[in-house]
């Protein structure tokens, strides 16, 4: 028994050690060749380089400030100063607009053209505005003061004085604007105080002939505008200016109306004078002297139709004085016919009385 276990052992390990050695002997599997590599892709041919396009931005800030400017040149009624200047730099400001957003670079240059231009044309034309404006406000000065605007109005004429004194600082410094702003203030002051004194002279027209009766309702409202032109004068002189100009208006209307019935009322008497002229022939006892009445009466007709009343009335009263001259005269050619055939008579009476002996 002990014996076939050894035997069993013993083949146990002798066919261990036959599959050992199996194994080391058998030859080893031959490598797997790599695959082919795939041949290098040629390179491509470098791509041509092109620049990118750079963007200009649209150039809004030299538009808005060229605007800006030609706004000012033509609210300061430079076109007309200098018109030429001022069309050039039209012409540049409108190459701006037209390449705006198609040619931003192109537009960006005129409008930058535009505004050099702008400005220059309000540095030069400035100095020009105001020395134009000082001299009109000094000739409507002196017109005032044709006007007896010292006499009338001696209070406000000594404040335009101030007021005009005011822009010859701002002038000297080189501060043309405020310069000009003050001497159109001081323009406007004048021009208030001479038509102030065209009021008081309509008015007081009205009053010596007593005309006002004629168009109350009108008198009143001038009377108002003219107080009120007075009262505003220091405040606003834009709308002192408007009152006076309605009360010069309303004045002459009151003046006009009143001329109306008096045109009417020298028409009569006119009239009365010609009866009384035709009343001994002096058309043909004066023939040229009633001609000459008869003519300025169709005047004063004509100009009586188209509403020239005060015109109208002045005619009328020379037709009257025309046709009392024309019946004086024939009244004496008459008068002087009727001794020389009284004499006439007389004498031949005489011979019939001779001849009757």
């Amino acid at each position: 028994m002990k014996r076939k276990a050894i035997f069993a052992r013993l083949c146990v390990l002798a066919a261990a050690f036959a599959f050992i050695s199996a194994c080391a002997t058998s030859p080893k599997p031959a490598p797997i060749a790599p695959a082919p590599a795939a041949p290098a892709a040629s390179p491509a041919p470098a791509a041509q380089m092109v620049p990118a396009k750079v963007e200009i931005p649209a150039p809004d800030e030299i538009r808005a400030q060229a605007a800006a400017l030609r706004k000012k040149a033509f609210d300061l009624n430079l076109k007309d100063a200098l018109p030429d200047d001022f069309t050039a730099a039209e012409t540049a400001y409108s190459a701006g607009t037209a390449a705006y957003g198609v040619d931003n670079a192109a537009s960006a240059a005129s409008f930058g053209d535009a505004k050099a231009k702008f400005d220059d044309i309000i540095h030069r034309g400035l100095p020009m505005l105001v020395s134009a404006e000082k001299d009109r406000a000094s000739h409507l000065r002196d017109t005032a003061m044709q006007k007896k605007a010292g006499d009338l109005f001696p209070d406000l004429l000594a404040f335009a004085d101030a007021d005009f004194a005011k822009p010859v600082a701002a002038e000297s410094s080189g501060d043309y604007e405020t310069a000009l702003s003050g001497y159109r203030a001081s323009t406007l002051e004048f021009e208030v105080l001479y038509k102030l004194c065209d009021a008081s002279s309509a008015r007081a027209f009205l009053v010596s002939h007593d005309l006002a009766k004629w168009d109350p309702s009108n008198w009143t409202l001038a009377e108002g505008r003219y107080s009120s032109s007075q009262s505003l004068y220091r405040q606003d002189a834009h709308a002192s200016v408007d009152s006076v100009n309605e009360a010069i208006l309303r004045y002459g209307v009151v003046r006009n109306t009143a001329f109306g019935y008096y045109a009417a009322d020298r028409k009569k008497s006119s009239e009365t004078e010609r009866d009384h002229a035709d009343s001994i022939k002096s058309s043909i006892a004066v023939k040229d002297e009633y001609a000459a009445a008869l003519a300025l009466y169709t005047k004063a007709e004509d100009d009586e139709s188209a509403k020239d009343f005060e015109a109208s009335s002045t005619e009328y009263d020379d037709a009257a004085a025309a046709f009392a001259k024309a019946y004086t005269h024939a009244k004496a050619r008459m008068d002087a016919a009727k001794v020389e055939l009284d004499s006439l008579d007389s004498a031949l009476s005489t011979v019939e009385a001779a001849q009757g002996r």
